[in-house]
């Protein structure tokens, strides 16, 4: 006799449980947590894996960006962990019991169903990471980069505040110059005030201008803005050293501006000096 006639003739038990498995990945909790990831990250390879996990299971999500949330990544994947963790295990039982059944009902939704667990499983371990920081517009933030945040002057007027990326046991955070006060000094048309190196935490909006050149070590801008925040008197001037002025020369070694052009442009449109 041959081997497929001491097979068992129904099938029935094997395929129950890969329907139960089918069932499990495509009751909604997946494309749930894969949309929660993707729209609330910037990172391009978790949201190439997350699409690659719903092309695997051909099914549709929401990638409509919402905010920036790690929280909610380590959530969502602990979800699809535990999600994962139940399929696993029916699935091992179908394995005991493929043998015992005849190929020809068995063998390919068994197969199909193999490789969807198998592909699954190698896209939650590569979502298993820290997401890239990045800004408004997806770029990636790195240490040293020239960054800008949108502002407004006392006369409503926009402008540019300039900062560079630095690092901390908490995360990235934007060193900047800034003053307080500004007076106007007799026979100048600039304000001047004291200039102060300050820091703070690192958020989406302060967008990247330039990224600081891998072949250049960070350790040159540290050295700049350590030295920076020794010196004990440092002038702001709105046209000879803001706040770009100070953010350019700590990251490349040379202070310089690039919204002067635009500002007296402004000015001279609308009478001021």
């Amino acid at each position: 006799m041959s081997k497929s006639q001491y097979l068992s003739p129904n099938p029935s038990k094997v395929l129950y449980l890969l329907a139960e498995i089918q069932k499990h990945l495509h009751n909604g909790t997946i494309r749930h947590e894969l949309s929660q990831i993707v729209r609330h990250t910037r990172d391009k390879e978790i949201l190439d894996v997350c699409r690659r996990a719903a092309k695997c299971l051909d099914i549709h999500i929401d990638a409509r960006f919402h905010k920036l949330d790690e929280e909610q990544h380590i959530y969502s994947l602990r979800t699809l962990v535990k999600h994962m963790k139940w399929a696993k295990e029916k699935f091992d039982e179908v394995v005991k019991l493929v043998p015992n059944c005849n190929p020809k009902w068995v063998e390919s939704p068994f197969r199909a169903t193999e490789k969807q667990l198998l592909s699954l499983s190698d896209y939650l371990t590569r979502l298993d990471k820290v997401p890239d920081t990045t800004d408004m517009n997806g770029k990636v933030i790195k240490v040293g980069d020239l960054v800008a945040i949108s502002c407004k002057d006392e006369k409503d007027r926009n402008y540019d505040h300039y900062g560079v990326v630095i690092p901390s046991a908490k995360g990235f955070r934007v060193a900047h110059f800034f003053t307080g006060s500004t007076i106007r000094p007799q026979n100048s048309l600039v304000e001047k005030g004291f200039g102060y190196v300050h820091e703070t935490s690192y958020e989406p909006q302060w967008i990247v201008k330039e990224h600081h050149p891998e072949t250049i070590p960070y350790s040159q801008v540290e050295k700049r803005i350590k030295k920076s925040r020794n010196t004990e008197t440092r002038v702001w001037n709105k046209l000879s050293y803001n706040c770009e002025h100070w953010a350019r020369e700590m990251f490349c070694g040379q202070p310089s501006c690039t919204q002067l052009d635009k500002w007296r442009k402004r000015d001279t449109e609308t009478g001021e000096d």
